[in-house]
């Protein structure tokens, strides 16, 4: 079977083509004109509204407080937080751009005959270029550069570190406008120049130009049609202001965006209008306002659009549910690959493909050959020429994919500079088009022989091998008159940065797993039911009181409640603003070792010989306290909004102590917290506790082992015991066989039945050995490797009950393990 994706896999795929069932047989590939929205999206959407009263948030808390956590999940995307950006709703990117040069001072405050600069780069969106009108109106100096000056100006610069440009308020201000990804051909603009050019690595343009250079630079990021498939990770390069909007990247909603304002840079924007719920006062009969002090509140002009933001939660959920984290263990690095890969096969189709007579069929417009992820996304953008040479004009082509019901978008894409520079006509020639007639999307293709426009394809995280079949299948059909032949395609293997094909046919894991059990000859081909040759049993039970902190291992059985384990993740611990503290911040954490004592009740912390003790049991009569307001942590666990109690001051100055930050709290999980993990495709909905994902994690030791004998790092030193803490599992089997735990729907161990939830995709807290807390590269290298980027080890269990009527809910240790397939009624 032929592959959907380079990256995903197909079942994987498939899943995601099945959200968008809505589309038919309609090939759709105008992603960067805007993202499809799937089905679960709206579903979640309409749950949520149909469930819940959110109000105008300027009279309601609770709805002031979901935006707020929205404005979190926001900058989490992009890997930064409130301290470093701030989020300013918009209806969009253009409105975004509009409010920058709107409110930006290009003026010395000390020097009123001073004036800045606005410098775009002329293949910019013309939203951009559109902001020199009210630069000028500014008095600034307006000053464009092109495609090659931009790039090469930041190629000569100096490796060493250029003239120092200190902020100083008697100096202009310069604001340069270019775009992360170009929307006309998906070229990536380097992202990691930003310091260069505050350092002064334009200054030799701006000389050319007779303007001012010593100014204070700013950079205005236009990131609409990068992040709608690649990751902006604003930790490791951070313009002054970004912007973006949001249907870009889910397809849902419309209308709203985000102006992402470098908290440092705040202070270069001076808004004169104020609307309702900017200000602290303002009255009516004398010229007196005092603007409020939050800068997204200074900015945000009336009512926001609160169900429009909300639903952004359910974006972000969505998008991770649907797509894996393959690349990077990262769902927008994962995203990006796959559209990629995607383009690329589509550029180099297009790239080989003849006429009969020899010819090129295709016109590429390309800055990039497709040799970089770091330079190109997923965009193509081409003109079709006849066998003798001349143009097929982008309106018979559009006609034609109408015909064949793909939709894709042709004419210059609000990209006047890139179209002009790739088709190579002057200013004078496209006045004179203009006099001719011609008017930006319309249909009048050709002019005196030559294109007006072109053709793009863009991609999205839905399509598929088969969407670029199909295009390049019309195309040899309608215009180069050729029969079309699939080329061979298989799934990508990255190992250190590098693609490796496969030798071999691509097959489905399903396929490998039963392949690798028929080949240890475990299949008995007379019955459904496959022997082992050997039981499988419950080796260890383990249990996690807190969250992060180490394993409280146990020898005979223990509980199961209502959301796992009993005092499995029921505590956590938290920084003074709220966020949970997890190994990836402190490894440490893992030193601190719990003891449940049931005798007495009490939960023992032991650190390196210190211990405290707190009781199990919450009653009036202890110090507890439960919290007036319930800590926002933006793990994982808690986009969930979690009710807990504080635990005191004596065990938190431990913790404090112990881990060496200050003002550390540890935070149990109330009793009546109804957290519940939804199932995708389910009704279901199982209660949790602290724990990421589920309720249960299941570790196979054979698979450890067989992971173990994988690993060729001679540094890595870990026993089998320790290689298998560092997965954290709650439940630890013994099979005869690696790997086949990730073929298994339901299981039974001992009296207790669990279903499946899928496999646990894994991170850098693995490469902490949990008995020292020092960080190696294995095993998460080798599991990536092993797995082609999926880096998934072990698997997640729901408990479904008791049984045979078993009314003991207790779990042994020594259980006989009985796993089940249940689309094909397979025991193992």
């Amino acid at each position: 079977m032929s592959v959907l994706s380079s990256v995903i896999d197909n079942q994987r795929m498939q899943n995601i083509r099945n959200e968008f069932g809505r589309l038919g047989d309609k090939c759709y590939l105008d992603n960067a004109g805007t993202a499809l929205y799937p089905q679960i999206l709206l579903t979640k959407v309409n749950e949520d509204l149909s469930s819940n009263v959110y109000l105008n948030p300027h009279s309601d808390k609770y709805t002031r407080d979901c935006i707020e956590q929205i404005r979190c999940t926001v900058l989490n995307h992009f890997n930064t937080d409130q301290s470093k950006y701030s989020v300013i709703f918009t209806s969009g990117s253009t409105q975004a751009l509009k409010l920058v040069v709107e409110t930006f001072e290009f003026n010395s405050k000390d020097d009123e005959n001073s004036h800045g600069s606005y410098i775009y780069l002329r293949d910019n969106h013309t939203s951009v270029i559109g902001l020199r009108e009210l630069a000028e109106q500014k008095n600034a100096d307006i000053i464009h550069i092109s495609h090659d000056d931009f790039l090469n100006s930041l190629k000569t610069c100096k490796k060493g570190k250029l003239r120092c440009t200190e902020t100083n308020m008697s100096k202009s201000n310069t604001l340069l406008a270019y775009p992360a990804q170009s929307n006309f051909n998906g070229y990536k603009y380097p992202l990691d120049c930003v310091e260069k050019i505050k350092n002064g690595c334009l200054n030799s343009y701006l000389k050319t130009q007779l303007c001012e250079v010593n100014c204070n630079w700013y950079i205005l990021l236009d990131a609409a049609s990068f992040v709608a498939t690649s990751k902006l990770d604003l930790s490791s390069t951070q313009p002054d202001f970004v912007c973006l909007s949001f249907y870009k990247i889910f397809g849902f909603p419309t209308g709203l965006g985000a102006l992402l304002v470098k908290n440092t840079s705040q202070n270069v924007l001076l808004k004169k209008y104020f609307g309702g719920g900017t200000v602290d006062i303002v009255l009516s009969s004398e010229d007196f306002h005092i603007k409020r002090q939050s800068l997204h509140e200074r900015f945000e002009d009336g009512t926001l659009p609160f169900l429009s933001i909300i639903t952004l939660k359910h974006c972000y959920n969505v998008l991770a549910n649907l797509i894996p984290k393959v690349i990077n263990n990262d769902i927008m690095d994962t995203l990006s690959h796959h559209t990629y890969n995607l383009a690329k096969d589509l550029y180099k189709q297009f790239s080989d493909l003849r006429h009969p007579n020899g010819t090129k069929a295709v016109i590429l417009y390309m800055d990039s050959d497709f040799s970089d992820i770091k330079k190109q996304g997923g965009i193509v953008t081409f003109n079709l020429i006849r066998e003798d040479g001349t143009y097929i004009g982008y309106a018979e082509f559009q006609h034609m994919a109408d015909l064949f019901n793909i939709s894709l978008r042709t004419g210059c894409f609000c990209n006047s500079g890139s179209c002009q520079r790739h088709l190579i006509v002057t200013n004078k020639e496209m006045k004179n088009m203009h006099k001719a007639g011609h008017k930006c999307g319309d249909e009048v293709d050709i002019v005196n022989g030559r294109p007006t426009g072109a053709v793009r394809v863009s991609f999205g995280y839905h399509n598929t091998f088969n969407d670029v079949d199909k295009l390049v299948a019309m195309v040899t059909k309608c215009f180069v008159r050729q029969n079309y032949q699939k080329p061979e395609r298989y799934m990508l293997k990255y190992k250190n940065d590098v693609v490796e094909i496969p030798k071999t046919k691509e097959i489905s894991f399903k396929e490998e797993i039963l392949a690798l059990l028929n080949e240890k000859k475990i299949l008995n081909n007379t019955s459904e039911t496959i022997n082992t040759g050997s039981k499988a049993t419950l080796a260890e039970i383990a249990i996690f009181p807190i969250k992060s902190c180490g394993a409280f291992k146990i020898n005979s059985g223990w509980k199961i409640g209502s959301k796992g384990f009993e005092y499995d993740r029921e505590w956590m611990i938290v920084k003074d603003n709220g966020v949970c503290l997890t190994q990836k911040q402190n490894t440490q954490m893992c030193m601190i070792q719990p003891v449940i004592d049931l005798n007495t009740r009490r939960l023992t912390l032991n650190f390196k010989g210190s211990t405290i003790s707190i009781p199990l049991d919450m009653s009036p009569n202890n110090k507890y306290q439960e919290r007036s307001t319930t800590p926002f942590c933006q793990s994982k666990v808690c986009t969930d909004i979690v009710k807990g109690y504080d635990c005191g001051d004596d065990v938190a100055d431990w913790i404090s102590n112990a881990l060496g930050i200050s003002y550390l709290r540890l935070i149990r999980q109330a009793s009546d917290d109804s957290r519940m993990k939804k199932n995708k495709n389910s009704e279901e909905k199982n209660m949790l506790s602290l724990s990421n994902q589920a309720q249960f994690l299941l570790i196979n030791k054979a698979t450890v082992r067989w992971l173990k004998n994988k690993i060729r790092d001679t540094t890595f030193t870990d026993d089998l015991e320790s290689l298998t803490d560092r997965f954290r599992g709650n439940l630890v089997v013994n099979t005869s066989y690696e790997l086949i735990e990730r073929e298994w729907q339901t299981v039974i161990i001992g009296k207790q039945q669990f279903k499946v939830d899928g496999p646990c995709s894994r991170c850098q807290m693995v490469c902490i050995d949990q008995s020292t807390g020092e960080k190696t590269v294995e095993p998460l290298r080798t599991i990536s490797e092993e797995f082609a980027g999926k880096m998934r080890f072990g698997i997640y269990l729901s408990y479904l009950g008791p049984v045979n009527g078993c009314k003991d809910l207790t779990l042994y240790t020594n259980s006989d393990v009985t796993p089940y397939l249940n689309d094909d009624n397979i025991s193992r």
